[in-house]
């Protein structure tokens, strides 16, 4: 059908039956009208709202039964002008325009990032300016099976990144649904209870549902901590397209959707809110008290040290000292903009890549706890990425990094993600940043609250035997880590770093050894070079970069978006 250039239909009515040949001369574009009147033609349509279209398309061309019917039907695909894709197939099964995968915007509001255009649907083609068909041939669609249909059309709604549960009357206002969903044995519990009623745990976060032999029915942790997403139509007692919590998965999986049973199968709250009072008994505590014990006959191992500093030993010497060792966390503090993450940047690419950075910092993970996993809870997606993007530049590679970011989560789901992960890559794990730690609290002064961080932090390093790097705010007016959580994470920590703005030049800055359990290091310079990426220096410069003049932690863009993509 012909089109105009806002996209619409140059025939505002009557159009899906289409148009004779005439009926183009004076079109802007050209409209292919999905459905039945063009033998089950649809349309997967990869938006660009947010600007990574082409690295939503990658993953899901490499899922490899997406890759395999993409590849054996040669399905062709275009080019939009919003710098999106399409990926054309026919169908016998044709359904209505779907809203498949969304992402939250800035402003808050849902936005499709994949989308179907089927039965009453249409879309702007090549060769309409700025569409281009760059694989295969779209003149030659192929028509695949219902099952082939039903696998893209699955995998594309298992990358959706947005939904919101409806809680029942159980799961409000720290009512037993509302504590269960809240506590640390619910994501155990529900993978369970999935298992036992016959779900397939595909990959940790992708299931299908029973009677189904291949491809996913939903997804668990993806669109949100500890949610159940199903998007398949066949998922009973499920309905497809919604969101489900832990207790809801227990409501309708062990009570035939019985809420009010399965609350009263809860533990009542008054047992499970207040934890510090909670008594253990005394042959549990007899068990601790064993377990505890230091025996001075049998000996501990130094426990490894996985980053080291270089300090010069005289006029021509130098050696490395330990700086982080397995086991413990360290803290890094500094105020507003002192570039605390530039330098988290270099520590990060020093541990990645196991040897020296700038021949100041020097990496030494255990072959076997190579992973590490950066947790960044303040920064927006942009911000975020270009920090990752600088940690590859600086070491070479993320093929052992795990990043994420956690801006739009609650302190306590910032927790629970994190907390997951640990069950997930633990065991493999030798470092983890959390830039910073004063978004995990309810309130940085809030005495419980800071306990409760802090003995996580203890808890994580002492149980998969890795190093946590956290990062916290020095106050206004002194140098002393932020509130009661600065406080108590400070005093626990192997080592206290800060970072200092040097006052004649903003391209600098200092770091200083504040306190450590270990070995003390000598005040270091490093500055951020033209390429926004930071460098040591030997002692700090007298000339001003003019780089710095208007330069802010946001200006170095590390877009993908030129990046060739893998079809």
């Amino acid at each position: 059908m012909p089109t105009k250039k806002d996209k619409s239909p140059a025939q505002p009515t009557n159009w899906k039956n289409g148009f004779e040949a005439d009926k183009f001369a004076d079109a802007y574009g050209i409209g292919l009208i999905c459905g039945q009147i063009s033998r089950g033609l649809e349309c997967l349509d990869f938006d660009n709202h947010f600007g990574d279209a082409r690295k939503i398309m990658h993953r899901y061309l490499e899922i490899p039964e997406v890759k395999e019917i993409y590849q054996h039907h040669r399905l062709p695909i275009e080019s939009t002008m919003s710098g999106g894709f399409h990926l054309l197939f026919r169908c016998d099964k044709n359904e209505g325009n779907r809203k498949l995968a969304l992402r939250l915007s800035p402003e808050n509001r849902p936005e499709a990032i994949i989308e179907t255009r089927g039965e009453g649907g249409y879309f702007v083609a090549s060769p309409t300016p700025g569409y281009s068909v760059i694989r295969n041939d779209i003149f030659s669609i192929a028509t695949i099976s219902e099952i082939e249909r039903a696998i893209l059309i699955d995998n594309a709604a298992s990358l959706n990144e947005w939904t919101t549960p409806i809680k029942t009357e159980y799961e409000n206002n720290d009512r037993p649904g509302d504590l269960y969903n809240r506590s640390t044995d619910a994501t155990g519990q529900t993978i369970s209870l999935l298992k036992e009623s016959g779900w397939t745990e595909v990959t940790p976060d992708k299931w299908r549902r029973p009677g189904k032999k291949e491809g996913i029915s939903a997804t668990f942790g993806k669109v949100a901590p500890n949610v159940f997403y199903v998007f398949s139509s066949n998922a009973y007692p499920f309905d497809s397209n919604k969101a489900y919590l832990p207790f809801q998965v227990l409501a309708l999986l062990k009570f035939n959707g019985d809420f009010k049973a399965a609350a009263e199968s809860l533990p009542k709250p008054e047992k499970t809110v207040v934890e510090r009072n909670a008594r253990i008994n005394e042959s549990e505590l007899e068990k601790i008290l064993s377990g505890a014990a230091i025996d001075v006959k049998t000996p501990i191992e130094k426990p490894p040290t996985i980053l080291y500093i270089r300090e010069t030993d005289g006029a021509t010497s130098s050696l490395f000292k330990r700086l982080f060792t397995l086991g413990n966390f360290s803290c890094i503090i500094g105020k507003a903009k002192s570039k605390k993450t530039f330098f988290l940047t270099m520590v990060t690419a020093a541990v990645l890549r196991s040897k020296s950075y700038d021949e100041k910092l020097k990496g030494d993970l255990p072959f076997n706890k190579r992973t590490v996993l950066y947790f960044d809870t303040e920064q927006g997606d942009y911000d975020a990425y270009n920090t990752i993007k600088r940690i590859e530049l600086q070491s070479g590679t993320t093929e052992n990094l795990k990043a994420f970011k956690l801006r739009q989560f609650s302190p306590v789901e910032r927790c629970q993600i994190i907390e997951y992960a640990f069950r997930k890559w633990g065991e493999e794990t030798g470092f983890c940043v959390i830039d910073g730690i004063a978004d995990l609290s309810n309130g940085i002064n809030d005495e419980d609250e800071a306990t409760r961080v802090s003995t996580m932090l203890l808890r994580l390093t002492k149980v998969y035997n890795c190093h946590i790097c956290t990062v916290i705010h020095q106050n206004k007016n002194d140098n002393f880590a932020t509130g009661h959580l600065g406080s108590a994470v400070t005093k626990k920590a192997e080592i206290i770093i800060s970072v200092l703005k040097d006052g004649s030049d903003r391209a600098q800055s200092e770091v200083n050894c504040d306190n450590s359990r270990g070995v003390d290091f000598d005040p270091f310079t490093f500055r951020i070079n033209g390429d926004g990426l930071p460098e040591i220096i030997a002692k700090k410069s007298s000339t001003k970069s003019n780089y710095f003049e208007n330069y802010t932690e946001k200006d170095t863009d590390f877009s993908p978006l030129n990046d060739e993509l893998p079809f």
